[in-house]
């Protein structure tokens, strides 16, 4: 299972890696998102992920943009030394204005296919849905032509009804991240 997940990360790796180099702009980004607030699991744990989050903008027209953007997600139960995954590309919106020159707000929303290995009585594994909802700053680097972000997302996964339990899991990230356009 891990072999066949890290084969998929690399392989959207690749991908988001190729829609950066053809999209608007060439404009990509990669954060790194904690949970700071978890959703508390039946089994008696928070399931609190870490996770890793490679984005390219795919199109963009003022202030509206339409981004990929690939999550690998890791999260260890406190109960032992089993990890679990998450593995999935989210495909949103972007919407942005500017508070100075170099500082912008940021408001997103995204859903995409994932897979997850968690095995809890709340959320069945296997195929999910990620649905995202974020609100950020950008601080632009005219120096080296470069962006540091700040994020915070509410996320959502559930299966949508295909298989059973379907509670859903949510949570609450932090995102700093960083962004280059070449």
């Amino acid at each position: 299972m891990i072999r066949t997940l890290t084969t998929l990360a690399l392989l959207l790796s690749v991908v988001l890696s190729g829609i950066a180099q053809i999209s608007f702009k060439n404009y990509a980004s990669a954060g790194l998102g904690y949970s700071v607030i978890a959703e508390q699991l039946p089994e008696g744990y928070p399931y609190r992920p870490l996770t890793i989050l490679p984005s390219a903008r795919l199109w963009g027209k003022g202030r509206l943009a339409i981004y990929a953007e690939g999550q690998f997600t890791q999260a260890s139960s406190p109960f032992g030394f089993k990890a679990e995954y998450e593995i999935g590309a989210n495909f949103g919106f972007r919407y942005h204005f500017f508070l100075n020159r170099n500082l912008r707000v940021n408001a997103a929303i995204a859903s995409g296919p994932h897979y997850i290995t968690i095995e809890t009585r709340r959320q069945a594994n296997g195929f999910i849905f990620s649905d995202n909802f974020e609100l950020g700053l950008s601080q632009y680097i005219p120096s080296v032509d470069a962006e540091i972000q700040a994020r915070w997302r509410f996320r959502h996964i559930s299966n949508a009804g295909l298989k059973a339990p379907n509670g859903g899991i949510d949570n609450l990230f932090l995102i700093i991240g960083l962004a280059k356009r070449w």
